[in-house]
């Protein structure tokens, strides 16, 4: 008898766990478009050089800026990251980055990310860090949720946003769709909080026939809550060669007023045992707008 209501308990938590967090992503959907706050991409190799197409990837996401529902799929490691970037040369970091990706251990995976952006005059100087856990409702389905807090250096209020995330996996399909800024606080100052509601969706899709191949696109912002922005899209592949040095190239941008206005990206990974280093950069009309290196490893 006490083996069967430990059971019924435990389904029992497992049921609130997946309500809340479908719950969560429903709210999230039905809202209808966004605006969310403008929060820094970590200097990843692998998501920048993919053109920082993330929304329907399943493996190797980045705790710094995913898809929560993808943390729900990784059963099989722990992940930790270390990276810098910069807008332009080498001798002008202005950004690094730690995070760290754990595995379902029945409650679900999540993941960690710290970032600092830097500015020029310091004034502006910017702090994030975000936590998301994901669990898989099915062995095809997983759903996700995030929180991320970003302050700026010459801010006494902080910001609190929340994201939600779906992610599908049909065999070598997957797709995904991810509300960002749920919600937006601003918290801190000797003020009261104040919230609003601003959610943004993005839609995504990948495939990946093997673990040396995987080829996705987003749509980010294709829902918004005012007419703040323009959607942008992205796309980038990654091809892994005898399993020690990956190839990426990607693309992003927009197409506002049918004008297309596009940056494109690539880097290599390089894999020795369970550790990797990599590199990606970003190319505009301008020439080099960023580059950053990262360093990672498994267990």
């Amino acid at each position: 008898m006490s083996a069967m209501l430990k059971r019924v308990a435990g389904l029992r938590a497992r049921a609130i766990v997946v309500f809340a967090l479908a719950l969560g992503l429903a709210a999230a959907i039905l809202a209808g478009p966004a605006s969310a706050l403008e929060l820094p991409y970590p200097p990843n190799a692998r998501l920048m050089a993919m053109g920082w197409t993330f929304v329907g990837v399943v493996d190797q996401h980045d705790p710094g800026r995913t898809n929560p529902g993808a943390y729900g799929f990784n059963s099989e490691q722990v992940t930790l990251s270390l990276g810098a970037g910069s807008s332009a040369g080498l001798d002008a970091f202005n950004t690094v980055y730690a995070g760290v990706s754990d595995l379902d251990r029945g409650m679900g995976g999540g993941g960690l990310a710290l970032v600092y952006c830097k500015t020029e005059e310091g004034e502006h100087d910017l702090k994030y860090a975000t936590y998301g856990i994901g669990r898989k409702v099915a062995d095809w389905c997983s759903l996700g949720l995030s929180l991320a807090y970003a302050q700026q250096a010459d801010s006494e209020r902080a910001a609190l946003t929340t994201d939600a995330g779906l992610l599908l996996r049909l065999g070598s399909l997957s797709a995904g769709v991810q509300a960002s800024s749920i919600t937006t606080s601003l918290v801190g100052g000797g003020v009261k909080m104040e919230t609003e509601f601003t959610p943004e969706v993005s839609v995504g899709v990948a495939f990946a026939p093997s673990k040396a191949f995987t080829m996705a696109v987003d749509a980010h912002g294709v829902v918004r809550h005012d007419d703040s922005g323009e959607p942008w899209y992205s796309g980038g592949a990654e091809v892994w060669l005898r399993d020690k040095l990956a190839l990426r190239v990607g693309a992003f941008g927009s197409f506002a007023e049918g004008a297309a206005d596009l940056s494109y990206t690539g880097g290599f990974g390089i894999k020795m045992g369970k550790a990797e280093v990599g590199y990606a950069l970003v190319w505009s009309d301008g020439g080099l707008s960023a580059q950053c290196f990262t360093a990672s490893s498994s267990f």
